[in-house]
């Protein structure tokens, strides 16, 4: 199946500073480093998240998962 691109700027401010910020980079070995370039995308009905690390600048690729809590 072929990655679906989806518009980054389209996301809500909240949610593109999240998903920017909130972040791990398997080559630092590290959380919260940030990502630089982000890029939004869906395949076989998974959402992700594309970025380069702002430290090492290697590419990260996140499954987005959305959980809602119950009150």
């Amino acid at each position: 199946m072929k990655k679906q691109y989806l518009n980054f700027d389209d996301l809500e401010q909240f949610d593109q500073e999240f998903f920017i910020n909130d972040s791990w980079c398997n080559y630092c070995d590290e959380a919260d480093l940030g990502i630089i370039e982000p890029k939004i995308y869906i395949l076989d009905e998974k959402q992700y998240l594309e970025g380069n690390c702002k430290v090492c600048c290697k590419k990260q690729t996140t499954e987005i998962v959305v959980t809602y809590l119950n009150d």
